[in-house]
């Protein structure tokens, strides 16, 4: 039977067959020999070995299969062609190249990732060669595609000019070339030459919209890592095995430097219009700017990475371009934080649909974690159907977050009462997992307690109101608390605790009801809240929720009910660059134990009351030091960021 679809042998599987030794000098002086262009007549030949010798025989493809694609799909027929060290080797069937004979337009760029020629490419750590030389070689592996209009195996079986749809039929390495990196080397020159296509310059009378294939459960996590998504299982018999299908967008090369942005409100309240804190999202094919070395695992590695799942290798390192990139970008967003993920490239086989996400404020400073954005972000991928399913895991800078979709814009009515109601037809609900944080308590009397509450004179009362910190400073607080009662026993029962959460990122402040009340509308200095060194990203203040509060409005965070609130709590970041934050979702790692413990409840409300004012559900679950927080996104903005990186 002739191979119709996508079979791929780019990774060699662990099931007994022979594996070379993983050497990364011969690793590397392999790529640095390789040379990437356009298949020609006379390489059928040696392609037709590599397919029968590397592929079932209901799998492989005949020599006269790949001769019709050759001849009439030429463009979309690439191969890797491996450049003879000088006769160290042991090849019996070399084949040779030279200026004349590259399939080329035009002569190539050396040097680079890939040339400016649609025909030859070399990879990033190429040397200088002169092309006007014969070169002797070999072809390695190549990839060859048919284009069509629908992903059906009747219409892959002929070539269709004017078909949207790019169908790989083939991405295949010798298999002594295997577990040396050929294969990504190989696709990233492919994908990156359909791009060029797909350009003006490609001069294509139909644009492409999207690349299709087929492969096995062992190979999914190859196509992922260069920016497949994986649709599903295929209804499309081929060979004995079960296949599955991927697809991945296809973009013009002039579109190369444009990514998909959104802006969304998290943990809105629905029922009121502009509720929720703002944060950007940028969705990208990649880690911004490249990686670095590294995190240029080879085919072998990320196999053993597959295996382990180690939390601590599968976050990607970022080159310094692509973090001030990021930096850069947030900062013309101009939101407390804007997010920006991609597909993880080492994704785990347990976590198939994995993203890397990385957090920026408004001044271009990276946070570690930041509970708003992470919603937005899942909301984006799962609330407009970026990946399949309802469930994406984001690998933070320290942090594997899982979230889950739980209400989308689709739904029913009958399941978003509230949105529809409001014509909020873009709101998503999504549970995220955190993990859980733990607030110690500074001693009262202690100088870090004493340097606290000066800090906090400065900040809420001004420098009239300054007090050294000695015997008089509690009736002095309590004047403002309240003008006509400023005895000690009335503020103490204002300040509750004061404390540092994990890692003393937050300082913690529990006041009283009546205490969080007689703040409101009092000017701040938000600079005079950074002057005590004992934390390292924000002031939280909170309180329990009395009976009128916890009674809530109509309409709420969940859709068609009265919210029960149990605390309410504001959050200031200066140190951060954030004066007061709308809605702070990781603050919540430790507001929601803080006071599921102190309330004796597994499930706990708060109401963040900033001037936009949001909800966040806590569930809780101690034994696995984990918080769920829940709460809706709203769509605002979406368009296309042209900021090249």
């Amino acid at each position: 039977m002739a191979s119709l679809f996508a079979r791929s042998r780019p990774l060699l599987e662990r099931n007994g067959q022979t594996m070379m030794t993983n050497n990364t000098n011969f690793s590397s002086s392999i790529l640095d020999r390789i040379i990437f262009r356009a298949v020609q007549p006379t390489d059928i030949p040696r392609c037709y070995q590599i397919e029968s010798s590397s592929y079932p025989e209901d799998e492989a493809a005949s020599k006269s299969a790949l001769q019709y694609r050759q001849h009439h799909a030429a463009p979309f027929f690439r191969c890797a062609f491996l450049i003879d060290n000088g006769g160290n080797t042991s090849h019996n069937d070399i084949s040779s190249i030279s200026n004349g004979n590259m399939g080329g337009m035009g002569s190539p760029t050396i040097g680079g990732t890939t040339s400016t020629s649609s025909s030859i490419s070399r990879p990033v750590k190429s040397t200088p060669m002169n092309l006007q030389q014969t070169l002797k070689g070999r072809i390695i592996g190549y990839i060859c595609s048919t284009r069509c209009s629908s992903f059906t195996e009747e219409a892959m079986k002929s070539h269709d000019a004017t078909g949207k749809i790019l169908g790989i039929h083939s991405v295949v390495v010798e298999e002594k070339y295997r577990n040396f990196g050929v294969a990504s080397a190989m696709m990233r020159d492919y994908l990156s030459a359909m791009e060029r296509l797909n350009s003006k310059e490609g001069n294509l009378k139909v644009k492409m919209e999207k690349i299709v294939l087929m492969a096995k459960k062992p190979l999914l996590a190859f196509y992922v890592r260069n920016g497949f998504r994986a649709m599903g299982l295929s209804s499309i018999v081929h060979g004995q095995e079960q296949w599955f299908e991927l697809e991945r967008d296809l973009p013009t090369h002039e579109d190369a430097n444009k990514h998909k942005c959104f802006l969304l409100d998290s943990f809105a309240d629905v029922a009121t219009v502009g509720s929720g804190n703002p944060a950007g999202v940028v969705l990208l094919d990649e880690s911004p700017g490249g990686v670095t070395s590294n995190n240029s695992f080879d085919d072998e590695e990320l196999d053993d990475i597959m295996e382990d799942a180690d939390d601590n290798n599968v976050a990607p390192v970022i080159s310094p371009r692509g973090v001030e990139w990021m930096a850069a970008v947030a900062k013309e967003f101009n939101q407390s934080e804007t997010a920006f993920i991609w597909p993880l490239p080492n994704a785990p086989a347990s976590s198939p649909t994995a993203y890397a996400i990385r957090y920026y404020t408004r001044t271009g400073m990276e946070v570690d974690l930041c509970g708003h954005a992470t919603l937005a972000s899942a909301a984006v991928l799962l609330g407009t159907k970026q990946v399949e399913g309802n469930n994406v895991t984001f690998y933070a800078k320290n942090e594997e977050l899982q979230a889950e979709l739980i209400v989308s814009p689709s739904s029913p009515p009958s399941l978003t009462t509230a949105a529809s109601s409001n014509n909020n037809s873009n709101a998503s609900r999504i549970a995220m997992d955190f993990p859980w944080k733990d607030v110690s308590l500074i001693p009262s009397g202690g100088e870090d307690h004493k340097a606290v509450l000066n800090m906090l004179s400065n900040a809420f009362f001004g420098s009239s109101n300054k007090a050294e910190v000695e015997s008089d400073l509690t009736a002095k607080f309590c004047a403002f608390f309240n003008p006509k009662d400023q005895s000690h026993a009335l503020f103490s029962q204002h300040i509750l605790g004061i404390g540092t959460t994990d890692e003393k990122e937050d300082l913690f402040i529990e006041l009283t009801e009546e205490g969080f009340d007689l703040l409101r509308g009092i000017k701040v200095d938000y600079s005079a809240l950074s002057e005590w060194l004992g934390y390292s990203r924000g002031v939280i203040i909170c309180c329990v929720a009395g009976k009128d509060s916890s009674e809530g409005e109509s309409g709420g965070n969940r859709p068609g009910c009265k919210t029960a609130i149990d605390f309410r709590s504001r959050f200031f970041g200066p140190k951060v660059g954030i004066d007061e934050d709308p809605v702070t979702g990781s603050a919540h790692c430790s507001l929601g134990p803080y006071f599921g413990t102190k309330l004796g409840k597994k499930v706990v409300i708060g109401k963040q009351e900033s001037d936009r004012g949001g909800l966040v559900e806590c569930i809780l679950n101690q034994e696995e030091g984990r918080v769920c927080i829940v709460g809706t996104a709203v769509m605002t903005i979406s368009g296309m960021l042209s900021m090249p990186i």
